[in-house]
């Protein structure tokens, strides 16, 4: 059995990088061996050996022939499972000749005696790495620069394998999995080579399958409610499209981020990503076996599909949210104090939406999607604050600050449980319980967090304060300061004349910290006051992109890669500090007791002192690969993007 983990390598740079890289998830990468590697594929005229799904290579090794047969299995993620089985022959012998064996008895099998023809050969440049955990080999990484020919036409792409060797534990072959998908950025690759290299030939698309028929049935009913759920659904049956995440991401109005979470969710999942009371109004088009309907509750009367692009929403026996506008409306004569007043009553809206599935619990993006409104708000007090009244907004912005922090306790603890529970999915069965007393802490300290959001919730200074704000909102031209400057005289206040030196102002904020981060030994507080930076650049493009020109995607794009990478070295950084208070003192942060002592017997949690060393390499591999997300934003051509974006305004 073959165990090996397949990625697309997007571009030279990428591969240069991962060719001298020291280490991977804390793991040693010794240098690499440069071999030339040319492949001829066989089978019979009418395919006989692909018809019972596997692929027979041919390789050619100084004196000596391989030959090779390959399962055609799927991929779970990046990880593919495939017999196979080899065997040395010379350069001029037949089926029936070659040693006894398993390669032999099935090909004679599959052919009958029919001879084996070409079907196609490929060529790759491998450089081959050992992967070392101290004097343990335990996977072999493959760089490859594969191409493929095919009359007058001719394919090339970067593919990295890593195939887990003897000595070698599946939990060493995930988190080198992890690492590569989450840190470097890597995308699984689910197809064989053999794969690829005949659908070119053939002229034929690949097409991988994300979802059973059942659930393409159901995925199309949840769209069909037009709310946060259905651009879920969306996101699901574009995928299974064929279209990319970033295609996907468009098509469902959700950012690329989002689009790997959900797909991670419900590969994991299935349709359980779906609260049981969206499930049970989801009504499968047709049957469907017992084994695909166990996630499905008690199913109404069925409702025709029309496709995913309908948009109604059907009675609900729940309260649902009001579906918030798509945009706020901005327009490049607009004022800066009435752009502040729509973008803030926009996301105002976009908060109150969460507010049910907050509440409800069942759902933590709800939670996720509420915080992060509260958060876009704030953002534009400090982007629109010169232009609006600060006595009338202060209390406002006091409601917003306490009602970001409340959510943001919970959130946090959920962002934390999510990475434990990714890690412990790496793990093998007989050690997923290895974080037990850590999680026996973090249910009691969410549980009281949790308590206390509702509390807050539920209080009439909340209400008090979503109300009052939502009315001051609904007035144009509310809380904005005279266009004048103290001398009378008038000042730049329309958006065509102040977004200009507003995104330049971000972007040499961002920029400012080449200086800093680009030197050995960077103190992990500079890297998060950068991703402060970036975030307040994002922002002011994402307030502005209504009337910035088509650039401003990419832009945006761009900076939110640079700022989920540096969220991720700084959820890392906060969770090795969570850790070794747990370590030290057994509790959920430092204790604040002044009159705590420190323990006299040491807390024995070896389970999560493991954790907390991978963490720390995570923190490590963060770092080392922060240049590839800085180069982008540092570059000369993300300046003339701000450039090129601002011409719409003129």
């Amino acid at each position: 059995m073959e165990i090996e983990a397949k990625f697309a390598i997007p571009n030279l740079q990428i591969l240069d990088l991962l060719q001298t890289a020291q280490h991977l998830a804390g793991f040693e990468l010794l240098p690499g061996e440069v071999r030339q590697i040319r492949d001829m594929y066989l089978d019979t005229n009418d395919r006989q050996i692909l018809a019972a799904g596997y692929a027979c290579r041919r390789r050619q090794h100084d004196e000596r022939v391989l030959i090779t047969l390959k399962g055609l299995g799927a991929a779970k993620d990046a990880v593919h499972r495939r017999e196979e089985w080899e065997v040395t022959v010379s350069a001029d012998q037949e089926p029936s000749d070659w040693p006894a064996g398993a390669v032999r008895e099935q090909v004679l099998t599959w052919t009958k005696g029919t001879p084996l023809v070409p079907l196609f050969e490929l060529s790759q440049t491998r450089v081959v790495r050992p992967v070392r955990r101290g004097e343990v080999l335990v996977a072999e990484m493959s760089l490859d620069q594969v191409q493929v020919a095919a009359d007058e036409r001719q394919q090339n792409y970067l593919e990295l394998e890593i195939e887990l060797k003897a000595e070698g534990t599946e939990q060493d072959l995930a988190a080198l999995v992890a690492s590569l998908r989450d840190e470097w950025g890597l995308q699984p690759e689910p197809h064989s080579k053999f794969e690829r290299a005949l659908s070119f030939v053939q002229g034929q698309p690949l097409r991988t399958k994300l979802v059973t028929a059942h659930e393409r049935a159901v995925l199309q009913q949840i769209v069909l409610r037009g709310d946060h759920f259905a651009r879920r659904a969306v996101t699901l049956l574009a995928l299974d499209e064929g279209l990319t995440q970033r295609e996907s991401s468009e098509r469902a109005d959700l950012s690329e981020r989002r689009v790997r979470y959900w797909l991670g969710r419900f590969r994991r999942e299935r349709l359980r990503v779906f609260p049981a009371r969206v499930l049970a109004r989801a009504v499968p088009a047709a049957s469907s076996s017992p084994a695909e309907t166990e996630a499905t509750a008690r199913p109404a009367e069925p409702t025709p599909v029309a496709g995913i692009t309908v948009r109604h929403k059907p009675e609900q026996p729940l309260a649902e949210p009001v579906e918030p506008p798509g945009k706020p409306g901005l327009q490049a004569d607009d004022s800066m104090a009435e752009a502040g007043r729509k973008t803030l009553y926009f996301h105002l809206q976009h908060m109150l939406s969460h507010e049910p599935g907050t509440r409800q619990g069942e759902d933590i993006e709800e939670l996720h999607d509420m915080r992060v409104a509260t958060r876009r708000m704030r953002a534009a007090m400090r982007v629109f604050g010169d232009y609006l009244d600060a006595k009338q907004m202060a209390p406002f912005v006091k409601g917003l600050r306490r009602t970001g922090r409340t959510l943001g306790t919970v959130r946090d603890l959920d962002v934390f449980h999510e990475k434990v529970q990714a890690y412990l999915d790496t793990l093998p069965a007989e050690r997923r319980d290895d974080l037990s007393p850590l999680l026996t802490v973090w249910k009691a300290q969410r549980e009281s967090a949790r308590r206390e959001m509702l509390a807050y919730l539920d209080s009439e200074r909340y209400l008090r304060f979503k109300t009052e704000f939502g009315q001051f909102l609904r007035q144009p031209g509310a809380a904005a300061l005279p266009a004048l400057t103290t001398q009378g005289e008038p000042a730049p206040n329309r958006l065509r004349h102040v977004v200009p030196a507003i995104l330049y102002r971000g972007l040499a904020a961002v920029q400012a910290y080449e200086e800093w981060v680009s030197r050995p030994n960077v103190p992990l507080e500079q890297f998060h006051q950068l991703r402060i930076a970036s975030k307040g650049l994002r922002y002011a493009l994402e307030f502005f992109r209504e009337v910035l020109g088509r650039e401003s995607k990419d832009l945006i794009e761009t900076v939110r890669g640079l700022q989920d990478h540096l969220g991720n070295l700084q959820d890392a950084v906060v969770a090795c500090n969570l850790l070794r208070d747990f370590l030290t003192w057994g509790t959920w942060g430092h204790p604040t007791d002044r009159k705590t002592t420190w323990p006299t017997t040491p807390i024995v949690a070896p389970g999560v002192a493991t954790y907390m060393a991978f963490r720390q390499a995570e923190i490590q591999q963060l770092v080392s690969t922060f240049p590839l997300v800085w180069d982008k934003v540092r570059s000369h051509g993300f300046n003339q993007g701000i450039q090129a974006a601002l011409v719409a305004l003129w």
